[in-house]
């Protein structure tokens, strides 16, 4: 990711009071708990539970509750599928995740009906509930 937006990532983590870490790739997270195993690559199955929200806390997507959503790691936003790799089997992570390796500078799922706005930061909550 670009510098400006790691910038205006570590900008809200700040203004937030919370800890990360900087992944090589430009994202920020925090592992909530490492999980067990082996961790995910982009060919694995995943299933996860998440929330996903923006930077003024209003929820854009999550899982179904008490269910799971399952799809190919690599077929994920780039910074799902990097984070999700960082914990093994029953891990949860923070992902703070900027435009470049979310929605980008395009809205999502349109400019008429923009639920997260273009060039928005993402913040997502994971846990991996199981892998193939």
């Amino acid at each position: 990711a670009p510098g400006s937006e790691r910038t205006e990532v570590l900008n809200y983590l700040n203004n937030k009071g919370i800890t990360a870490t900087l992944h090589p790739n430009g994202f920020y997270y925090k592992i909530i708990k490492e999980g067990t195993g082996s961790k995910p690559a982009p060919c694995n199955i995943v299933s996860i539970q998440y929330t996903g929200k923006l930077v003024t806390d209003s929820i854009f997507d999550a899982s179904p509750s008490n269910s799971f959503y399952t799809d190919r790691l690599g077929t994920l936003l780039p910074g799902l599928q990097l984070g999700v790799s960082l914990i093994g089997t029953g891990g949860n992570v923070l992902l703070f995740v900027p435009p470049t390796l979310g929605f980008g500078n395009q809205p999502y799922p349109n400019a008429i009906n923009p639920i997260i706005p273009a060039n928005s930061i993402l913040i997502y909550d994971v846990t991996l509930s199981s892998m193939q």
